[in-house]
């Protein structure tokens, strides 16, 4: 089979890579759509060190090619998606329900082959259906959605609270769709004009701060009283992760969802003067139905944030497109026949 394999930062190759063989407990997928993640470009980048040669990407959408033995609960021409984080479920973290925390973890497109591949091996206790009312492309941002969701619902209730966005790419305009539909005010930020403008066309958000033209920490006090009720950063960066200390207000709350490439030096002083409760947010857990659920009922639109498709066999191109941030592009891509 044909794949997209990542040799160095940089370098991928599209060529003729061995077809996976499935376990007894395992699907064998025919991928149709994949999305190139943050994460992803972070690995091209050379942002993550990592064994190679290695099929990357994990937000992904398909066919069911071949159940194993022991899989009852779905059978060939699924349409499917699946989650990435493959748990071992016997770990405390597990047990206690955060198997994104798990003790053993195994990450498809990190540590097994992923997803930019003709046909990828997954667990099947990881599947997915969605239904047709989705195309493959929007069923391949489940992934992304689901990210969002499960950050949002950690925050729990946020009717009429002011919540702030920092970063307006794909997980961050997801971010501010699902809290949209839980009401909240939602405050867009970031440095492309281009992405603001976007978000605040589609009625995602309320308010846009061009943190290169503004002065954040002043837009925030003009539309709130103390500072932004909850923070999401999600970019992953030194610099926004500094602001969301900022522009929380006391006893506020801040959730790190971005992928630091780097250890960032911030100023904790914000955090013991304001009392801030901050959060990490990492992958998802138990997001994925729900996900599905709001895709498919049109509550949450993944079709206009695919800016850019590229077929499999221009997959080096995509890559070095989405790197350079091309086009106002939002979110990429490839396409397997």
């Amino acid at each position: 089979m044909k794949a997209l394999v990542y040799i160095q930062p940089k370098t991928i190759q599209f060529k003729e890579v061995p077809k996976p063989k499935i376990k007894p407990n395992e699907v064998l997928l025919k991928i149709k759509s994949v999305g190139i993640c943050g994460t992803d470009l972070h690995i091209y980048n050379g942002g993550m060190d990592l064994p190679t040669p290695l099929i990357i990407g994990h937000e992904f959408s398909g066919i069911i090619e071949q159940v194993g033995a022991q899989v009852k609960k779905f059978k060939k021409g699924d349409r499917v998606v699946a989650e990435h984080v493959i748990s071992c479920g016997k770990c405390s973290y597990c047990l206690s329900g955060k198997p994104n925390l798990c003790s053993n973890a195994k990450v498809i497109g990190l540590h097994r082959p992923g997803a930019l591949a003709e046909f990828m091996a997954v667990p099947a206790n990881l599947v997915y259906k969605f239904p047709k009312s989705l195309s493959f492309d929007e069923a391949a941002m489940i992934e992304p959605l689901s990210i969002a969701y499960y950050a949002a619902q950690e925050a729990g209730f946020v009717l009429d609270k002011k919540v702030a966005v920092i970063g307006q790419g794909p997980i961050g305009l997801l971010v501010d769709q699902v809290l949209k539909q839980a009401g909240a005010l939602v405050i867009g930020i970031d440095i492309q004009e281009s992405r603001l403008r976007f978000a605040k066309k589609k009625k995602w958000v309320d308010k846009t701060i061009n943190s290169k033209k503004q002065n954040v920490v002043n837009e925030i006090n003009k539309l709130t009283n103390d500072g932004a009720d909850i923070v999401f950063e999600v970019v992953g960066n030194e610099i926004t992760a500094q602001m969301s200390l900022e522009i929380a207000r006391r006893d506020g709350e801040v959730f790190l969802l971005g992928v630091f490439e780097s250890p960032s030096k911030i100023n904790l002083m914000h955090l013991v003067k304001k009392e801030l409760n901050v959060h990490g947010s990492w992958t998802c857990a138990f997001a994925f139905s729900p996900s599905i659920e709001l895709a498919a009922s049109g509550k949450i639109d993944l079709k206009s944030l695919i800016t850019h498709r590229y077929p499999a066999k221009q997959g080096i191109k995509a890559f070095k497109d989405a790197a350079n941030y091309s086009d106002n592009r939002i979110k990429t891509v490839i396409n397997w026949n």
